[in-house]
């Protein structure tokens, strides 16, 4: 098959949906498919900056990357505004001020799909709340190709799905594909038919994640070797949980003095005011913190290195699709914590390969770091669980084949649709 994939961003740009596109399309050329990409030239959706090369090919995907308008102060506020007065009444005349905030806003990307559209036998939309899913579904209609959306959708998140131009390519899609079971009987219970909604899942190319010894991991991060290491690794916006993640943490080395907490990931405006606070409070720069190691965006080979070098991974974030970076933590034998949200709670076992936690719980939080840390033989069973959950459920190989039947059955009912058999 010749397949157009539809992204708002792509490598090196990092994120969950990212990742899942990028395995996907990789998995899919190593299966004889001709597959090209359509995306932003951004690598942070807070400014959609045009800073990436306008077409180069990656692992023989061939990525064509299109200029979108800038996100600046009055893109945010024009967001803010369609937010606040769409949902009293969801009133349309406030979604196109929800489109233009969102953003990537790219006309380059409308016209090179409505040109190019008939080459391809299909065409895969890769989250569905930014700016270019409609762009995208729009110039695909107007060429009748078949349509396949993953939303990626937060089910506690109503902004991620529930506006009404993102319902219409939900609806109008030939095949949505669900990152999980909870994901697709969610869809369901909003009124999609089953025929129509699929649980593709994510999976993880595991030939990215190179056996690494922990105590090398660490010696590369300054770490002790006796230590035990807390990690949060992800984007530090708010709802990931970085807040209640350190004050669990700090209240942890009460009991526990040789704990260390290691936050690696893109910085917000939520985060550097956390850090602020925190040295404000303590009277030290946060890179003189004792036992903390604070990091930005990191390389692959830092972060694999963060993996490899903690005990437990902790993110109890309140807003996720599936939550890829449980499995990478898996792919290193370690236990996680996360949030009891309906994505997360269809991936981790409460019990058996992590646990579930509502970020505001911090004490419940802190008192399973500390069962943790006195029960590593627990921890590491914990974590061997979750890698053989990875190994059965969640490798690229297996998302592959679950998506080219995907693929043949969206086109079906394309075909079916178009051409009704007649009575």
């Amino acid at each position: 098959m010749r397949v157009l994939h539809i992204s708002h961003q792509y490598t090196p740009a990092i994120g969950g949906a990212e990742r899942y596109i990028i395995n996907l399309s990789e998995e899919l050329v190593r299966r004889g498919h001709e597959v090209d990409l359509f995306t932003s030239r951004a690598v942070d959706y807070r400014t959609w900056q045009n800073e990436l090369p306008a077409r180069e090919t990656i692992n023989g995907v061939n990525v064509r990357r299109f200029a979108a308008l800038p996100r600046r102060g009055h893109t945010w506020r024009a967001l803010e505004f369609g937010m606040r007065h769409y949902w009293p009444k969801r009133n349309p005349a406030y979604a196109p001020f929800i489109f233009y905030g969102n953003g990537p806003v790219s006309p380059g990307l409308f016209w090179a799909v409505l040109t190019q559209a008939h080459r391809y036998d299909l065409i895969h939309i890769n989250q569905l709340h930014y700016a270019h899913a409609a762009t995208a579904f729009a110039a695909a209609q107007l060429r009748g190709v078949p349509i396949i959306t993953t939303p990626h959708l937060h089910a506690e998140q109503r902004e991620t799905y529930d506006v009404a131009y993102m319902q219409k390519i939900l609806r109008q899609s030939h095949l949505i594909l669900a990152d999980t079971e909870a994901e697709r009987d969610f869809m369901l219970q909003q009124g999609y038919p089953p025929l129509q909604v699929a649980t593709c899942g994510v999976g993880l190319d595991l030939s990215r994640f190179p056996p690494q010894e922990s105590a090398a991991a660490r010696a590369r991060l300054g770490l002790p070797t006796d230590a035990f290491v807390v990690l949060f690794l992800g984007r530090k916006t708010a709802y990931k949980g970085l807040e209640p993640s350190l004050a669990a943490f700090r209240a942890l080395q009460r009991s526990h003095p040789h704990a260390y907490f290691v936050a690696m990931g893109p910085e917000t405006p939520e985060s550097r005011k956390l850090w602020q606070e925190v040295s404000q409070e303590l009277g030290q720069e946060i890179d003189q913190v004792p036992n903390l190691l604070v990091r930005d965006a990191v390389s692959d080979d830092e972060r694999l290195a963060a993996l490899a070098a903690a005990d437990v991974f902790l993110m109890p974030s309140s807003g996720e699709a599936f939550g890829i970076v449980y499995l990478e933590a898996w792919t290193y034998g370690k236990p996680v914590i996360g949030a009891p949200i309906q994505a997360v709670s269809a991936l981790i076992s409460d019990g058996v390969d992590g646990w579930l936690i509502e970020p505001t719980e911090v004490e419940a939080i802190t008192a399973r770091l500390a069962w943790l840390a006195d029960h590593p033989e627990a921890a590491q069973a914990a974590g061997a669980a979750g890698h053989a959950k990875l190994l059965r459920r969640h490798t690229i190989e297996r998302i592959g084949e679950v998506a080219e039947a995907a693929y043949i059955r969206a086109r079906r009912r394309h075909k079916s649709q178009r051409h009704p058999p007649r009575v």
